[in-house]
């Protein structure tokens, strides 16, 4: 197989797994809007199979294959193409999901499935001991992933990778110190205020091509 060829059957897999995933997504969504509660267990049952059954697709030794013979030859050259992002992140996320066993994404799953349901009953009655024992079953299997990933320094480095990848800890911590202590500040201001805070600023409508510059700025920055 030409290592083009190669790359349009990967995309091809991936998309028929992304498929697979977002009925998940779909799932998820009726679970927290429209389900009974009594079905919070069937459908715990439903998305943890469903996890495993896209990690055990995309964690296919045909995916590993497939990912080598498209990155063997010049298809990566130009590093911001299409074609390199996507090779280069579909690696990067099958060296990590390898390293995760089935039976372990399908019950992390499967209990964050049942966790969201007890923590919302248990919110509503502002009762933690309700939920405790569930969350610490959760954060039980996600060391579990964290390790399996492998990490240093701190174990959520692992993790973070999922939300903001190559970023640690310290690095995060460096950013939000600073701002709760200007938060906690902004808020007893607020709080000992003689009168409602003056919002309308959040209230006016604004140009959207100003917006478009501005948010380009930001992200310049």
């Amino acid at each position: 197989m030409s290592p083009q060829a190669a790359y349009e059957e990967l995309i091809k897999q991936v998309k028929e797994i992304s498929l697979l995933g977002s009925c998940a997504s779909v799932l998820n969504w009726d679970e927290r809007t429209y389900m009974p509660r009594q079905g919070a267990s069937f459908r715990a049952d439903q998305l943890g199979l469903i996890a495993g059954l896209c990690h055990e697709r995309f964690t296919a030794p045909k995916i590993g294959d497939l990912l080598s013979a498209a990155e063997s030859d010049g298809l990566s050259k130009d590093p911001a193409s299409d074609t390199a992002v996507n090779l280069r992140e579909i690696r990067h996320q099958y060296n990590r999901a390898t390293k995760l066993p089935k039976d372990l994404v399908e019950e992390l799953t499967r209990v964050t499935s049942l966790a969201q349901g007890e923590w919302g009953e248990a919110r509503k009655k502002s009762n933690f001991k309700q939920f405790q024992a569930r969350l610490d079953e959760v954060i039980t299997l996600t060391r579990k992933v964290a390790d399996a990933y492998g990490w240093k320094g701190e174990p959520y480095n692992a993790l973070l990778d999922g939300y903001e990848p190559g970023a640690t800890v310290d690095e995060i911590t460096s950013v939000f110190e600073p701002l709760r202590v200007d938060l906690v500040e902004l808020l007893a201001k607020i709080k000992s205020a003689p009168k409602k805070p003056d919002v309308t600023i959040v209230e006016r409508e604004y140009d959207v091509e100003l917006q478009r510059v501005f948010g380009e700025m930001v992200a310049a920055a």
